[in-house]
């Protein structure tokens, strides 16, 4: 019967349906939607309906029409704060904040410069090729890679989506939770409205309009082009501008009071047989470390940190005590450092910012760079590190030269420092520690 189809004319398909233009242009006026209701939204005040009290519209959504009969429970605070992390990783991922480098070069006298074109660069200078400039400041990538990340293409219904469902999911938390104060409100308010007027223009900006008929006739029928992450330089500083704001004044103080798989990892006793005995690990404690032993920021400690969140695919890290070499030169390539940086995130209390894209192949220099680039761009957006790019040289944490070997130490202290700062907070809920400056970081650099 099939061959017989075959011969009436049947044509097999080669690949997969792609989404009908039809499709597109009704995803793209759902995108729309989705924005002109968040600016109608936050630029009431966070009114959305007329004829009721104010207090009773500042608290509705679409929690408060789920009915008993539905057979749906309104998700729970802690609920929120979840689906909050999630499309905050989302973003980030999605805009490349994290793991993307910027599509600008700094040339020596300190004027911007646009990347390179692979043509116009000897392929034979081998500084080039190792993530150097000509003059020998440090480049993260070589021209040709920074080229090829400059021209990776965004489709813009999935960034369009993605940013008004972190917006809407922002709002609804701070709808329902508890003991937010008026002023951080008027504050996520402010950067929501700036953000959603960025993502009208540059929805407007990005329309591409049916070609085959009259598009002034059916002006709703439109999608969108593909722009590269060189074109939203603007657009992703505020959108990480909008996600610093919402987890400083919205998300933080409420993490704090929810119990978090940290906690339950840290109290765990895996070495007694007594379930009533907790037992902490020994890195966590500060009275553990004496001054014999380097003191609480000892890479002994660092040692045990970074053992106790290390992956598993690596050789045992040697003791810093023994052989600090061998230590440091095991942490160089930065892969060690961006999966313990994941692991330990991912149990904390906001488990996002997480280092989305890691090089496990490091034989090439930029890539190892890249892995120290993209671990310190994820520690600023979720440890808040104040670093100046001046003060932050990867490639020679890379090479091991004598800077970039006492880069390496001060970069592990700080990390792990922040990491079991954080880990006692979570223990003994105490307030949020100070963001860390890079002049009092690095006093000698």
């Amino acid at each position: 019967m099939s061959a017989l189809r075959f011969t009436e004319g049947y044509i097999k398909p080669k690949e997969m349906r792609q989404l009908s233009g039809n499709a597109r242009k009704r995803e793209s006026i759902r995108a729309l939607g989705s924005i002109t209701c968040l600016q109608r939204y936050y630029a009431s005040g966070g009114v959305i309906c007329e004829g009721m009290p104010d207090d009773y519209l500042s608290k509705i959504s679409f929690v408060d029409l789920l009915s008993p009969r539905s057979g749906l429970m309104p998700p729970t605070t802690e609920q929120l704060l979840r689906y909050c992390h999630e499309d905050i990783q989302s973003v980030l991922e999605v805009w490349g904040i994290i793991s993307y480098p910027s599509p600008f070069i700094h040339a020596a006298n300190g004027q911007v410069q646009t990347p390179d074109s692979p043509l116009s660069f000897d392929e034979n200078d081998e500084s080039r090729q190792l993530g150097h400039g000509k003059d020998g400041s440090y480049v993260s990538l070589n021209t040709q890679q920074q080229h090829h990340y400059d021209n990776i293409t965004i489709d813009m219904l999935t960034l369009l989506e993605s940013s008004t469902k972190v917006i809407s999911s922002i709002r609804t938390y701070s709808i329902h939770a508890r003991n937010i104060t008026p002023e951080a409100l008027t504050i996520h308010r402010q950067a929501a409205l700036g953000l959603v007027e960025m993502l009208s223009v540059l929805e407007q900006r990005s329309r591409i309009h049916d070609n085959e008929g009259d598009s002034t006739s059916h002006p709703e029928d439109y999608c969108y082009e593909r722009l590269s992450y060189g074109d939203l330089e603007a657009e992703r500083a505020e959108m990480k501008d909008y996600l610093a704001i919402a987890q400083q004044e919205l998300l933080k103080p409420q993490a704090q009071k929810i119990e978090t798989p940290l906690e339950q990892l840290l109290t765990a006793d895996t070495t007694s047989g007594n379930a009533g005995v907790k037992k902490l690990p020994r890195w966590i404690r500060d009275e553990e470390w004496t001054a014999a032993e380097g003191g609480p920021s000892s890479l002994d400690r660092c040692h045990a940190f970074l053992s106790f969140f290390g992956p598993e695919n690596r050789c045992p890290l040697p003791l810093p005590s023994s052989d600090k070499d061998g230590f440091l030169d095991a942490l160089s390539d930065g892969y060690v450092m961006c999966m313990v940086f994941n692991a330990f995130i991912r149990l904390t209390n906001m488990p996002f910012g997480l280092v989305d894209k890691i090089n496990e192949d490091t034989t090439r220099t930029w890539r190892a760079a890249d892995n120290w680039r993209f671990l310190i761009q994820a520690c600023k957006f979720r440890l808040e590190f104040k670093v100046s790019e001046d003060l932050f040289k990867p490639i020679d944490i890379v090479k091991r030269t004598a800077l970039g070997r006492g880069q390496l130490e001060t970069w592990v202290r700080l990390i792990v420092q922040r990491g079991i700062q954080e880990a006692q907070e979570t223990l003994e809920n105490k307030e949020p520690v100070t963001p860390i400056l890079a002049p009092s970081a690095f006093p000698n650099f």
